[in-house]
């Protein structure tokens, strides 16, 4: 790997730890920095280290971590919680258009199956909690399983993407303790391992964009 790629992913993970250590002894002004930060430092990666091979694919992904951004800001108040879900669907739509653009759509069933069940549990613990924001969340979670689908489906498309099924599972994984936590059952840690999953997911979505060994 080029030094200066191995340094920013030593970068980002000296931000992803230092980001959740601040969340985790409640120090909201250094998570408040700290937060969008890092994600600025993922986002970074694929424009320093770009694939010029999959442009589109990595002007795509970017775009889609921008979004991720504008989310990561809008959920740092409770009272933006809406605006913050609408931007990380944004995203999900842009990682899907990235993935389906690559090798077309894909239609794997076991893993759609495996999905859909995931979808359905947690819309069931949450259900009975949504209220007024049933239909938001009903949406973001179509949205991000056909991401997630797609993103396992391409990671037998070549040596860039072997890590994009673990980045979107690790999203699905963060995204559905969030909503757990939020809206059925407070969970141990949540904290740490949503945030955890979380920057693992888009910053191996930023490695598949970036022409890094």
């Amino acid at each position: 790997m080029n030094p200066k790629a191995r340094t920013h992913l030593y970068v980002i993970f000296f931000s992803v730890l230092l980001s959740i250590y601040l969340d985790y002894i409640g120090l909201k002004w250094g998570f408040y920095i700290t937060k969008p930060l890092t994600t600025l430092f993922i986002i970074a990666f694929p424009l320093r280290f770009p694939n010029k091979e999959l442009k589109r694919y990595t002007n795509t992904i970017t775009i889609g971590l921008l979004f991720c951004l504008i989310g990561d800001v809008f959920l740092l108040k409770e009272a933006y919680f809406v605006f913050g879900l609408l931007a990380f669907l944004i995203g999900h739509l842009f990682f899907t258009y990235a993935f389906v653009n690559q090798q077309g759509f894909k239609w794997p069933l076991l893993s759609g199956i495996v999905l859909i069940f995931i979808a359905l549990v947690v819309i069931g613990l949450c259900y009975s909690n949504l209220d007024s924001l049933l239909f938001p969340v009903l949406l973001y979670i179509c949205v991000l399983v056909c991401m997630s689908w797609q993103g396992i489906a391409l990671q037998q498309g070549g040596f860039n993407f072997r890590f994009t099924g673990w980045a979107v599972s690790f999203f699905l994984f963060s995204d559905g303790l969030i909503a757990i936590n939020k809206f059925y059952s407070p969970v141990a840690f949540s904290g740490i391992l949503i945030l955890g999953t979380y920057w693992l997911a888009i910053t191996l979505l930023a490695f598949s964009a970036s022409k890094s060994k």
